[in-house]
C-alpha cells in the first residue's frame, strides 16, 4: 500500500522540496491531501506540501519512481487523465482532471490491497516555478539523512535490548529478581509484558527475558535456588508459588543431605536436632573445624531468639527485662551445650 501511494502519486506531489522552488522552469505546486479507510477515521492524514514536478511527459511523470509497479492503463483526454497500475501490494486507480488553464486540479486515488481499501482525494494549485532536479537531490537528502538517524534510534534500541539480557540473564545466575526488571513484574503489571512481546522494538528482549524469568522461577523451587535467593519472598510472588510450601518439601531434603546452609537458614526444628548431635562443647571460638563450624557458630550466635522471652510487659523494669532477655538466651545455650 505504501509503495502504490508513494509512486502512484509523484505527479501530484508526494514530497515537500526546498531551495528548488526559487529557481528552474519546472512546475511548483501546493498540494491538499486526505485519505479515508475503512474502519478508521474519515480525513485521517489531512496535509498540505509543496511538490516541484517536472515539465513533459504526464505519464512519465506520473509513473516516475515505480520500477516494480506496471501501468494497466493510461488514458489522457483533455484535461483528465486517467491511470491504473498493479503493484505488488495491490493495484491503484488514479483520476485527475484540470482547468482549462492547467493551473489547478482535483483527483482521487482508489487503492486496493491484502490490508483493505483506500481512498485519497487531492487538490492541486500550480504557485510557482522551480527546479525538479534539484528538489530530488534535496529529497534524496532528506530521505537518507532520515534514514541515518534511523539507524542510529536502531542501534541504540538493539544496545538497550543487549543491555537487558544480559541483566536477565544474571538474574538467573544471581537469583536476584530485580535484575528481571519489568519481566520480573508480570504478576503485577498486568498486560505489560504481552504488550512488550508484540512490540516489534521490545519483542527480542522480551522474549529473551521472558525464558530467563521462567529459569529463574526453576531454580528458586531448588534448594540452591532458594538459598541463593534467601527465600525472597517477592521471589515466589513473581513465581505464583508458596514460600512456605517449598520450605516445608525441602526441609526433610535438606536434612536428608544434611544441606547444613538451608538448615541453619529455613528449617529451626531440623536445625535444632543437627546442633544437639554436633555442636555440643563448642564455643564462638572454637578452634575445631569440620563441616559443622561455620553451621555451629551460626546456631550459637542465632539459637536464643528461639527461646520465647517473657513479655517486657510482664516485667517492671524495661531494663530488667532486657537483661532478664540476654539471661534467658545465655541459659539456653548452657542447657543445648552443657556449658
Amino acid at each position: 500500500m505504501t509503495r502504490i501511494l508513494r509512486g502512484a502519486c509523484v505527479a501530484i506531489a508526494c514530497a515537500g522540496i526546498g531551495s528548488a522552488m526559487a529557481a528552474g522552469s519546472d512546475e511548483l505546486w501546493e498540494v491538499s491531501t486526505q485519505m479515508n479507510m475503512a474502519g478508521m477515521p474519515p480525513g485521517m492524514g489531512a496535509q498540505k506540501t509543496q511538490v516541484c514536478t517536472e515539465k513533459g511527459d504526464q505519464k512519465k511523470a506520473m509513473t516516475r519512481g515505480n520500477d516494480k509497479c506496471k501501468v494497466k492503463d493510461f488514458k489522457q483526454s483533455g484535461n483528465s487523465v486517467h491511470m491504473e497500475m498493479s503493484c505488488p501490494e495491490g493495484d491503484a486507480v488514479l483520476d485527475t482532471t484540470y482547468n482549462a488553464a492547467h493551473t489547478e486540479y482535483k483527483g482521487t486515488m482508489k487503492m486496493t490491497s491484502s490490508r483493505g481499501d483506500m481512498t485519497m482525494t487531492m487538490n492541486g494549485r500550480k504557485i510557482g516555478t522551480c527546479d525538479a532536479q534539484q528538489a530530488k537531490q534535496e529529497r534524496e537528502a532528506k530521505v537518507a539523512a532520515a534514514q541515518r538517524q534511523s539507524a542510529e534510534v536502531n542501534a541504540q534500541i538493539a544496545a538497550g535490548q543487549d543491555r537487558e539480557i544480559e541483566n536477565c540473564k544474571k538474574a538467573v545466575e544471581t537469583m536476584n529478581l530485580g535484575l528481571l526488571g519489568v519481566y520480573g513484574q508480570c504478576d503485577r503489571a498486568a498486560g505489560i509484558c504481552e504488550l512488550q512481546l508484540k512490540n516489534e522494538q521490545t519483542k527480542r528482549a522480551a522474549t529473551a527475558c521472558t525464558a530467563s524469568h521462567a529459569q529463574f522461577c526453576k531454580r528458586y523451587q531448588t534448594m540452591e535456588g532458594f538459598l541463593q535467593a534467601n527465600g525472597d519472598e517477592k521471589a515466589a510472588e513473581s513465581c505464583k508459588v508458596s514460600r512456605q510450601e517449598l520450605i516445608a518439601a525441602q526441609c526433610p531434603q535438606a536434612e536428608k543431605s544434611e544441606n547444613l546452609a538451608y538448615l541453619g537458614k529455613f528449617c529451626p526444628a531440623q536445625a535444632k536436632t543437627i546442633a544437639q548431635a554436633h555442636c555440643a562443647g563448642r564455643s564462638y571460638t572454637s578452634q575445631v573445624k569440620d563441616k559443622y563450624s561455620n553451621f555451629c557458630s551460626s546456631y550459637l550466635a542465632n539459637a536464643s531468639v528461639e527461646q520465647p522471652m517473657t513479655p517486657a510487659s510482664a516485667v517492671a523494669d524495661p531494663k530488667a527485662a532486657i537483661q532478664q532477655g540476654v539471661s534467658q538466651g545465655i541459659n539456653k545455650l548452657k542447657g543445648l551445650f552443657g556449658r
